[in-house]
């Protein structure tokens, strides 16, 4: 069985979120069930967050760390 569920969000948030997580609200809601649903852990990928970011690029400015170009194959 389907349920929908209506949330509202104001449009700006909604813009943001999906620029900043590169995810529909819809997906990302369905990973959230998915994970509670198989007794997944819930926890935030800090690999993404603005000062990780932000350290890699001076690591790669600073020449501490190589940039590879990804590839698509």
């Amino acid at each position: 069985m389907t349920e929908i569920v209506k949330i509202p969000v104001e449009s700006e948030d909604l813009k943001i979120f999906q620029e900043k997580t590169g995810m529909s609200l819809t997906g990302c809601i369905k990973i959230l069930i998915n994970s509670v649903k198989y007794g997944g852990k819930l926890e935030f990928d800090t690999f993404w967050s603005e000062e990780n970011i932000s350290d890699l690029k001076n690591r790669i400015k600073d020449g501490k760390m190589e940039r590879h170009e990804l590839i698509e194959v």
